[in-house]
């Protein structure tokens, strides 16, 4: 299901609770878009591009929670001056699913801004991956970049993958990553049990901290209560 609600003349929100297509929006000068994905049952491969041009930005989250294995890519081109992404994606990874995401942009033109963070969780014998590519062109001066992934594995046989990767070609530009991929910080889990937490719980209470801030980007109160039980029941 799909809905589609305008907030303004120049603002646009996007709710998916099934599969979203391959698909490519044009965010025109000054304009603002929203896209917010919500993913709760089987996805097929989801491929978005987003050319966002002069003076416009570009604001999008994805909350995972889908039970299959898929491939989710999102290329951003910043194409005019002063053009802005921020995007925030969350997702969790179990009963042996497979989960690749690819969030890319493209710095093609002066003064542009991008900040991508993903945060994960594995489970069981799954397998996450965030590998996106932050790209700053020549002439693209004083462009502003950032890729983040964190990802946090339950159990001995999950895997996961975390590669922030900056391709900058230009001199007069900021350009940071970060990636950390760890296992469960046992210091949390001795805290919480010695104040009469058990492992689950303990592990119910530390997903919901790393992946619930994902709901600030979602206006719709149902959208919000489905995310709090697909972590309840992903824990």
């Amino acid at each position: 299901m799909i809905k589609n609600s305008q907030k303004d003349n120049t603002s646009f929100a996007l709710y998916v609770d099934e599969d979203l297509q391959k698909v490519t929006y044009d965010v025109k000068k000054g304009e603002s878009f929203h896209l917010d994905i919500a993913s709760f049952k089987a996805n097929k491969d989801i491929d978005i591009t987003v050319n966002v041009y002069d003076d416009a930005s570009f604001e999008g989250a994805f909350a995972d929670f889908s039970p299959s294995s898929f491939t989710f890519i999102l290329n951003v081109n910043l194409l005019g001056r002063g053009s802005k992404c921020l995007f925030h994606g969350v997702s969790i990874a179990s009963k042996g699913a497979i989960k690749k995401f690819y969030p890319s942009v493209n710095h093609s033109s002066i003064e542009t801004e991008a900040l991508m963070s993903n945060y994960g969780i594995v489970r069981d014998d799954s397998r996450l991956v965030f590998s996106g590519v932050s790209h700053i062109d020549k002439g693209a001066k004083k462009a502003a970049t950032r890729q983040e992934a964190k990802i946090i594995v339950f159990d001995k046989s999950g895997d996961a993958q975390a590669s922030p990767i900056l391709k900058i070609d230009d001199n007069d530009v900021q350009a940071s990553h970060a990636a950390v991929v760890g296992r469960l910080n046992e210091d949390h889990l001795f805290y919480l049990e010695s104040r009469g937490v058990n492992e689950e719980e303990a592990k119910r209470l530390i997903t919901l901290g790393y992946l619930k801030p994902i709901e600030q980007y979602f206006n719709d109160d149902s959208i919000n209560s489905k995310i709090d039980q697909a972590i309840e029941e992903g824990v």
